[in-house]
This record gives C-alpha cells, sequence and structure tokens, in this order.
C-alpha cells in the first residue's frame, strides 16, 4: 500500500502540470479528456508491464491452473508460491549448513577457515583446543598474530597448495606437536587443518631409541666376546688361568645378551596381549616362598632381607607373570641397594583389594626420573646397571604385567632415603579361598 501511494504522489505532479496546461489552453472540457487520456496511457503501461510480468512467473512453472482473465490473482498467487519456495529452500540450506557445523565440530581434526588476510572467520572447537584460541573472542582476528611462532608465520606465507604441510610446535602446560596442511577453500578464503601427531612423534622417538638401546646392549657384550675369540685364535697356547677367566668372561657376556633377548620376547609377548589376565587362583604363600627365595639368592647374604604382612588367600592371574613382576621388583631393590642395608617384602590387604610392596634402603631416586622409569632401557645409572647385570627392561615387564592383571604400579624414592615400589591390585582379584 505505501508503495502503491509513493507510485500515485511520484507521477501526480505530472497529471496536474499537463491537465493544467490543457485546461488553460482549450477548457474544462479538454482538461478531462487529456486527463481520461493520460490515465488511460499510465493504465495501459501498467497492464503491459502486469502481463509482462505474468508471463515470467508462469515461466517459473508455479502454482498453473487459474483463469486468464483473473491475472491480479494469478500474480499474486504465483508471487506467494515464489516466496514460499524461497523459504522452504533458505531453510533446507540452513539446515544442511548447520548439519555440516555440527559434523566439523566432531571431527578431531582443527579447522579454520581465514580470508585472504589469514583473518579467523570460522573454526571448530578442535582447533580452540589445540591452538589456544576462542572463536567468539578471536573472530577477525589475524591468526599469525594470535600465533607468534616463527615457524608457523613462514608457513603461513606461502601460497597453499594439497601437498604443502608444515609442523608446529607448543608448549601451554604440555608439549603439544601439531601438523598443519593449508589449502585453498575458494578464491577468497583459505582453510586449515590441524592434526595432533604428539603421541606419534614420542612414539617415534621411543622407537628409535629403543633400536639404538638395543644395538648398544648388543655391541658391547659381542665386542667382549669377539675380542677374547680372536686372542684365542692369534695367540699361542695360553695359561690354564688366563683361559679359564677368558672362558669365564664369555660365558658371563653370553649369559647377558641371553637374558636381554629372554626380556626382549617378554616384553614384545606382554605388550601383544589383549585383555585382562585370566582369573586363574595363584596361592600368595606360594609367591612368597618363590619371591623370598630369588631375593636370598640374588643377595647372597649381603643385605638384611625381611617379609611382612599376612600371604594368605589366593591371588587371581598368571602365575609366570605374578612371579616375574615380583621378582624384577625384588632384583631392582637388591640391585641399588648397598650391601649391608635392609629389603622389606610386604603384601598388605585393603578395602580396595591388595598391595604388593618391596621397600628398599638404597639410593633413592631423584623425582624428575620416576615418570620414566617404565620406559624400555631407561636406567638412572647406566654404569651401575650394567655392573649388576641390569638390562633396563625390568620396570617395563612390571609395568606390562600390571596393565594386564588390572593392577597399578607406584613408585615413592627419594635419593639417600630409598625406594618403596608397590603393585596395587583390585578388590576383585583377590580370593580368600
Amino acid at each position: 500500500m505505501q508503495s502503491f501511494l509513493r507510485y500515485i504522489l511520484g507521477i501526480l505532479p505530472i497529471v496536474i502540470l499537463v491537465c493544467g496546461g490543457v485546461t488553460l489552453w482549450g477548457g474544462w472540457t479538454w482538461g478531462l479528456g487529456s486527463l481520461a487520456v493520460l490515465m488511460g496511457a499510465i493504465a495501459a503501461r501498467d497492464a503491459w508491464k502486469l502481463q509482462q510480468l505474468h508471463r515470467w512467473l508462469q515461466n517459473q512453472g508455479l502454482s498453473t491452473g487459474h483463469g486468464a482473465n483473473r491475472t491480479w490473482e494469478q500474480v499474486f498467487w504465483r508471487l506467494h508460491s515464489l516466496e514460499k519456495r524461497f523459504d522452504e529452500n533458505r531453510e533446507q540450506l540452513s539446515e544442511v549448513s548447520e548439519r555440516f557445523q555440527q559434523a566439523l565440530a566432531l571431527l578431531p581434526n582443527g579447522i579454520i577457515i581465514l580470508d585472504r588476510n589469514h583473518r579467523i572467520l570460522w573454526c571448530n572447537p578442535a582447533a580452540e583446543q589445540q591452538l589456544h584460541i576462542q572463536f567468539e573472542r578471536d573472530r577477525g582476528q589475524s591468526l599469525p598474530y594470535l600465533i607468534r611462532r616463527t615457524e608457523f608465520q613462514e608457513f603461513m606465507e606461502h601460497p597453499p597448495t594439497l601437498e604443502k604441510t608444515g609442523i608446529l610446535h607448543l608448549k601451554h602446560g604440555n608439549e603439544l606437536t601439531l601438523s598443519l596442511q593449508l589449502v585453498s577453500y575458494n578464491q577468497e578464503e583459505r582453510m586449515l587443518v590441524t592434526h595432533d601427531i604428539t603421541q606419534w612423534e614420542r612414539d617415534e622417538k621411543v622407537r628409535q631409541d629403543f633400536v639404538a638401546n638395543v644395538s648398544h646392549e648388543l655391541r658391547t657384550p659381542l665386542t667382549v666376546i669377539g675380542g677374547y675369540v680372536e686372542t684365542l685364535q692369534t695367540s699361542g697356547p695360553l695359561p690354564p688361568a688366563t683361559q679359564d677367566k677368558i672362558l669365564a668372561t664369555v660365558a658371563t657376556q653370553t649369559l647377558r645378551m641371553h637374558r636381554l633377548v629372554e626380556e626382549l620376547l617378554s616384553l614384545s609377548r606382554l605388550e601383544s596381549q589383549s585383555g585382562s589376565a585370566p582369573s586363574i587362583p595363584v596361592p600368595l604363600a606360594d609367591l612368597a616362598a618363590q619371591i623370598l627365595q630369588t631375593a636370598h639368592q640374588l643377595s647372597q647374604d649381603h643385605h638384611h632381607v625381611t617379609q611382612q604382612g599376612t600371604w594368605e588367600g589366593n591371588l587371581l592371574g598368571t602365575e609366570t607373570e605374578l612371579v616375574s613382576a615380583f621378582a624384577n621388583l625384588v632384583a631392582n631393590a637388591i640391585r641399588y641397594t648397598p650391601s649391608g642395608g635392609h629389603i622389606t617384602i610386604c603384601w598388605e590387604r585393603q578395602s580396595q583389594g591388595g598391595v604388593f610392596s618391596v621397600k628398599d634402603t638404597g639410593i633413592g631416586i631423584e623425582a624428575e626420573h620416576i615418570p620414566r622409569l617404565t620406559e624400555r632401557f631407561y636406567r638412572v645409572d647406566r654404569a651401575r646397571s650394567r655392573d649388576t647385570g641390569g638390562t633396563g627392561l625390568g620396570l617395563a615387564i612390571v609395568q606390562r604385567i600390571a596393565q594386564h592383571h588390572e593392577a597399578t604400579l607406584t613408585i615413592d624414592s627419594s635419593p639417600g632415603k630409598g625406594s618403596i615400589f608397590s603393585l596395587h591390585f583390585p578388590l576383585h582379584r583377590i580370593s580368600t579361598t
């Protein structure tokens, strides 16, 4: 209605001017005639334009079925249908867009949409978490400005390609390594994809260290054995005492390699296991007897070994694995406790389960080393470990056996005060009968 009034007010001055001029020239008759002719011309022009609009609407294929003499009704009906279809399409597009954003929000990879100047247009929660940004706060901000790292800014400066990837190291409390990929999203926008490869990088480092450590551990005894074999081959007859010493050393180094291979195979078998250990009753009294015997054999009466707690009932699991875990903890305590020290082997029943612990008065461990003690070949004192026959795999084996039996390994130690290694078993792994 307002548009119609504006239209009338727009042509009214023209009508007044024309009709006024004709009236002054030829009188009222001519004036009214001119007015009628002018209004007829305007009506004809509007009818012609209306017919054009009607034909265009017909070409859209909307709402047919009206008579030819009801043009206005057809026009308004077709416009209404067109508007209705437009609203339906808009709702569908909105629904598709919302579902697309929800799908992107669930991806573990970070997705960031940037304009040509690297300003943030949109990002998903994974990107917010990985890059420590907030979409509502940082929308419209330059991403290289928010992440002020030289390698990241250099990566963003080059033209994006599908093959172009980069690495970004961040440290926000914990170290985080991200793989970056920047691709053209459209002519005006780019998409940055981030992928957390922190665990992969750690695993790769562990693999490299493992290969290097195995090579080093095998190289030393092989070098010793090879040297003595060459001596026996190139030298003349040796005194019996010298020959016995050489053979004893070769036997010791061979035993060391054999122990290393056996523990590697044992660790590999434990790591390949899936699920939990079977619930086979293992008498605690039998475990206590075996562990105490192992402790005396390893100590050779150089330590004071005592046993505490009530070793009654059964521990449900695999006997060979439990003996291996307990023996490794005892051997570890003897290895790092000076002669004359005290070692206490204890079993304690608690409300949440049972705890096997080995307490020593040894050299202790600094706090910075404790989180890494269960890594393969990680040793605080490499020289001491080799002198006492350690392979660096004992605690790694204990950790895998604990996981297989749904137990938890805890370590409490202070330099110069000794250590306590404990295995906490859940209640369903304890049986009184």
